[in-house]
């Protein structure tokens, strides 16, 4: 007995002829589904890139030391070498070690020399060595947010030298570490060196947001 091709041979399983016909269409799906997926990657690397460069932020949040000096140093010149577009550097941080946070410094003193122009914000705190880091910021662009503080100290509190006698054996490199701390202040501040040296002698001298605009710690306040 012949069968009209367009009716559907009762003696297949319904089940098994779906499974075929899938079977026959899966492999170009499957093809579809991989470019679809391949696409979708490619413009979310696009948009992640597009993102990254249009903020153009590094942040330095918590103590200042080696790993956390590192991040943040390969982070700026890697923004550097891609493109001069301005960038900002935000900081929440009550210091640490001097020569990491003088690292951190100089790096964004070289970057700014390049024509690149930095601005750094003070997001809640900058102490300690976070204030030095402060000062590396291009001109006019060293700002704090409202209700931040600024505390400058004796740079021997800095280097982690507490004990006179710890402080004895490292004398001469303590002054040169003093003499270029001090040298930033006073250049960045506009304040005498002498002064400086009295505000900070043997105690924390804290200032808000408005006190270290007027000390001439920051540039601006960031109004909310």
């Amino acid at each position: 007995m012949h069968r009209h091709p367009l009716v559907a041979d009762s003696t297949v399983d319904p089940i098994e002829r779906e499974r075929g016909q899938f079977a026959q269409v899966s492999p170009g799906r499957d093809l579809d589904d991989r470019l679809v997926g391949d696409l979708i990657d490619a413009v979310k690397g696009i948009l992640r890139k597009e993102a990254s460069d249009r903020l153009r932020d590094v942040y330095l949040v918590g103590d200042i030391e080696k790993d956390n000096a590192r991040g943040v140093i390969e982070r700026l010149r890697e923004m550097a070498n891609d493109s001069s577009r301005p960038m900002t550097f935000y900081i929440n941080s009550a210091g640490g070690n001097v020569t990491d946070g003088l690292a951190i410094h100089d790096s964004v003193r070289e970057i700014v020399h390049r024509g690149v122009e930095v601005t750094i914000v003070v997001q809640g705190m900058a102490y300690s060595m976070g204030s030095i880091v402060l000062q590396a910021a291009s001109p006019g662009r060293r700002l704090a947010q409202p209700h931040s503080w600024i505390m400058i100290h004796e740079p021997a509190k800095w280097a982690g030298w507490q004990s006179t006698s710890a402080a004895a054996q490292h004398l001469d490199r303590l002054k040169q570490m003093q003499g270029q701390i001090y040298r930033i202040l006073a250049n960045r501040s506009g304040k005498p060196l002498t002064k400086i040296i009295r505000d900070t002698k043997r105690t924390d001298f804290y200032l808000d947001a408005k006190k270290a605009l007027e000390y001439g710690l920051i540039d601006g306040i960031v109004e909310g």
